[in-house]
């Protein structure tokens, strides 16, 4: 009888942990071509209080080619351009067989999440290997608005457990007038980009089993821009931001370390990163090492070049 009890006791521990642990999902928004700067100077109030509860750099930076095809790679590998092997946006030759994406890892390891990408930049689709669910439309026929849309209803009545979500028209913005707060086209942009992520989030919030949930939010860009192109070497080609966001995160904004002032159209080499402090702000590769730690994936056999900022 005693030994019945003990176990009953047991039972009822294990099950009680079991019914306390909240599922874990993961979300991760993409938008082309924002420079950081300029999105810390423009009223964002949804992307705001997600800084709330994350960690987070408007002075975050591209420490590799200044092109989507790569910077893409970046963010959705965790490996630089020297194991991907895409340097601009042919994607020949690349390696990326062998540096599978964040969505592909996610449903290998874990086969009963149920994995979606919406995007409008058709070279994304190259990147990711296995999603469950696609929706892609060209970014030139209202493609953002349409695979926001699509995005929204997923968020809110689907299983969603790892999502990622592009939106192309800052960059757009960007090439056609230029890549500055004081351009109209590329606030108005960043304005409705800012609008976009508060209905994600909403829809986030009303989905019925929202309080038995953990989410990770994570945002980025691919690089910034110069003018009204991109590709060299200056910082405000460099300039991205990384958010990383989380229902039990406390906000910190993590910023460049002490070094000689450096304005946003002048030239940051690589080697000239730790002299101007910009060796301590997050890259795009830190935002797959963040998801592998967030749900206990371990990196080692995917090669990551960055770090989680979780740690």
């Amino acid at each position: 009888m005693r030994k019945f009890f003990i176990a009953f006791l047991v039972l009822l521990l294990i099950n009680g942990w079991a019914f306390g642990q909240k599922e874990k999902k993961v979300l991760f928004i993409g938008t082309d071509g924002t420079r950081g700067e300029v999105l810390r100077s423009i009223p964002t109030p949804n992307i705001d209080l997600l800084t709330q509860k994350a960690i987070y750099s408007y002075d975050a930076i591209n420490n590799g080619i200044t092109i989507s095809g790569p910077g893409w790679s970046n963010l959705l590998t965790g490996v630089g351009e020297t194991k991907h092997k895409v340097v601009d946006n042919s994607f020949k030759n690349n390696d990326l067989a062998n540096h599978p994406d964040f969505l592909t890892v996610i449903k290998n390891q874990y086969p009963e999440y149920h994995t979606a990408a919406f995007y409008t930049w058709l070279p994304v689709g190259l990147i990711l290997d296995q999603v469950d669910l696609r929706v892609a439309k060209k970014y030139a026929h209202d493609g953002d608005a349409y695979i926001h849309q699509a995005a929204v209803e997923y968020l809110s009545n689907e299983k969603a457990d790892a999502t990622a979500v592009y939106y192309g028209d800052v960059d757009i913005a960007g090439h056609n007038h230029g890549f500055y707060e004081s351009v109209p086209e590329y606030y108005r942009e960043i304005i409705q980009f800012d609008r976009y992520v508060g209905d994600l989030m909403d829809a986030i919030n009303s989905r019925p089993n929202r309080e038995n949930e953990e989410w990770l939010i994570l945002m980025s860009t691919d690089h910034g821009g110069y003018k009204t192109g991109h590709g060299g070497a200056t910082l405000q080609e460099r300039n991205i931001f990384v958010i990383v966001a989380g229902d039990n995160m406390v906000g910190q904004e993590i910023v460049p370390g002490n070094g000689p002032a450096l304005e946003q159209d002048d030239q940051l080499k690589l080697v000239d990163l730790e002299k101007y402090g910009y060796d301590q702000v997050p890259t795009q590769l830190d935002i797959v090492a963040s998801i592998y730690d967030y749900l206990d994936i371990d990196p080692a056999p995917y090669g990551l070049d960055g770090k989680s900022l979780l740690k």
